[in-house]
């Protein structure tokens, strides 16, 4: 089923089907792709040398096509030498798609994904300016690989149990630079993150979604290690990134927290070892993940009028500040819409309380450092070892009142991490035991939503004497990380296209070892091993009709090829994500 648009992705690329297929394993939208109530095409594109020169185009409304659901599929071929890419699809200046691509081979790879954009309903009924930003670089030697992008739309005229309500209002929280033909990412800590809303008086309910992910030094924020770190190993200097590993997305209302969000920790394509993410790429690789915080107990304050400010930051760990909180490197690209549904009913939605409670975070942190003394006396540092732990409780909540309706609006959410990190060989060996989990209830359901994050990982480089990865080196990588989450979207619920819970688990396992040469993005044929599994299982709370109710995937590789690959409309048995092995300090490779 998920190799509907094989025929499609190969009428764009012209390539033929020896290229190799790469894929995330995540559930579908839907049931069926079948039989649209109309299809269009948004735009095809090749993105060759694009840096600051991103795709618009037009978008239009499907022409006498009533829908409800909206399916956009995006589909990608490239061959040549190339890195991963961040990506992100904009109509206007509302980001709607994070997504990232594969590394391609000199023979091709091609891949499609589906993405579920009822949410943005509001949009997708007015011509929009659609932009799609693919930063990319051939320079004709290291770097000949081209992405050729296509972008379709598909909507259905599907029935909802309880209704079919989208919001009436999506704004953008955003640097707003749609009309300079560039995306409106915010890059933080450099940019304000802030935008000054003017909103309708009439709230019956807010809800702030966000996107956030870190790039460059931020990439793998979470294997940093905090600022007064950097420098353990000093001739190792420029290896360690710092700040910490702790990273909190903030969004504030007129200055004041509303809610937060810990990311999950994304492995691109590119990321640790690039021979461990092909055929099969990271959890969440092509559809990068959004949080949301439901704004809802704000809306007293919001309906006067008057402009407020809505503001996205990010901060991390700094063990010398009184309350722990510091800086984050460069660069974090982050943006965020401000979902809106009206009451149409009264004229002004009004406040009669407000209570907001706000612990932590609280910071737990404690290291060792290793020395070695060499026969003359001379004392250098062997290695570095630290811990980690954050915790944060977090609730806001209100009696509103709209006409002769008095009801009470909460938003609360409960988190923590952990971050345990060794270092040895000047750094050069890495691993890292990670969990992040939480749980978050907001008044637009009485569902609880709960997530965990795990994440293992272990890297041991091998480079030139002059600690210069582009010269030929290798690396060994070892990760066993899982994705576990259950409860509700307020955008999906209060849209209508969910009525119920639902959960996902999915871990993914991968062994590596990775021999580049000076282009860094190609391996060596023949010396290069790789060995992973992926399991997914799925249940939703669809109201839709043709909603998936179970969906599992399991899926097992080797070198490039896949030796399994299971999948099916129910539930399998997902294994834990486990410790990785050691002995003294280094793993026991399988």
């Amino acid at each position: 089923m998920r190799l509907i648009y094989a025929a499609l992705v190969l009428a764009y690329s012209g390539l033929s089907l020896g290229v190799l297929e790469v894929f995330q394993a995540a559930p579908p939208p839907r049931l069926s792709f079948d039989a649209p109530s109309c299809r269009q095409l948004v735009f095809e594109h090749s993105f060759g040398n694009s840096y600051e020169a991103p795709y618009v185009g037009a978008y239009s409304p499907p022409d006498g096509c009533d829908f409800t659901t909206a399916i956009f599929n995006l589909s990608v071929v490239s061959s040549g030498r190339q890195y991963d890419r961040l990506a992100t699809l904009w109509l206007g200046d509302i980001e709607i798609w994070r997504t990232s691509t594969a590394m391609p081979t000199q023979s091709g790879i091609h891949w499609s994904f589906q993405k579920d954009v009822t949410v943005w309903y509001p949009l997708l009924t007015q011509s929009q300016k659609v932009i799609f930003d693919l930063g990319n670089l051939i320079d004709g030697d290291r770097y000949t690989g081209p992405f050729n992008v296509t972008l379709e739309a598909l909507y259905y005229d599907d029935g909802y149990a309880g209704g079919f309500h989208p919001a009436e209002y999506i704004y953008p929280i955003s640097t707003l630079a749609s009309s300079s033909n560039t995306t409106s990412l915010f890059s933080l800590p450099g940019d304000s993150g802030s935008v000054s809303l003017t909103l309708p008086k009439n709230i019956k309910n807010a809800v702030v979604s966000l996107t956030a992910s870190g790039n460059g030094a931020e990439e793998f924020w979470f294997t940093n290690v905090p600022t007064e770190y950097v420098n353990t190993f000093p001739s190792n200097e420029g290896w360690l990134y710092g700040y910490s590993p702790f990273r909190e997305v903030q969004v504030l209302v007129d200055g004041q927290l509303a809610g937060v969000s810990w990311p999950f920790p994304i492995l691109f394509t590119g990321g640790v070892d690039p021979g461990a993410w092909r055929p099969i790429v990271g959890i969440d690789a092509f559809e990068l993940p959004s949080f949301e915080v439901d704004v809802t107990p704000w809306i007293g304050f919001l309906t006067d009028g008057q402009a407020h400010t809505f503001q996205l930051r990010v901060v991390g760990f700094d063990g010398s500040a009184e309350n722990g909180i510091g800086p984050v490197g460069e660069n974090w690209w982050v943006s965020g819409s401000l979902f809106v549904w009206l009451d149409d009913t009264v004229e002004q939605t009004v406040a009669q309380s407000f209570r907001s409670e706000i612990a932590g975070p609280a910071f737990d942190f404690h290291s060792s450092i290793g020395v070695a003394i060499a026969g003359d006396g001379t004392a250098t540092n062997s290695s570095l070892y630290f811990v980690l732990a954050a915790a944060r409780n977090l609730t806001v909540s209100s009696t509103i009142k709209t006409g002769a309706e008095t009801r009470e609006v909460t938003w609360t959410q409960s988190l923590s991490f952990s971050n345990i990190q060794n270092m040895t060989d000047l750094a050069f060996n890495q691993s890292l035991a990670m969990v992040t989990s939480g749980s978050h209830s907001s008044s637009a359901s009485d569902i609880i939503s709960h997530y965990m994050y795990p994440l293992n990982l272990f890297s041991a480089y091998d480079v030139a004497s002059s600690g210069a990865t582009t010269n030929p080196g290798s690396v060994l990588c070892l990760v066993d990380r899982s994705k576990l989450t259950d409860g509700i979207s307020a955008l999906s619920f209060l849209t209508g296209s969910s009525i119920g819970p639902e959960s996902l688990k999915t871990r993914q396992n991968v062994t590596s070892s990775y021999h580049w040469n000076s282009t860094i993005v190609e391996g060596t044929a023949g010396v290069d091993t790789m060995d992973g599994e992926v399991w997914l299982s799925y249940s939703g709370g669809s109201a839709g009709e043709v909603g998936v109710a179970e969906y599992h995937r399991y899926a097992m590789e080797k070198n490039d090829s896949v030796l399994i690959d299971e999948q099916g409309w129910g539930q399998i048995p997902v294994p834990s994500t486990m410790p990785l092995p050691y002995v003294d300090g280094e793993p026991i490779v399988p």
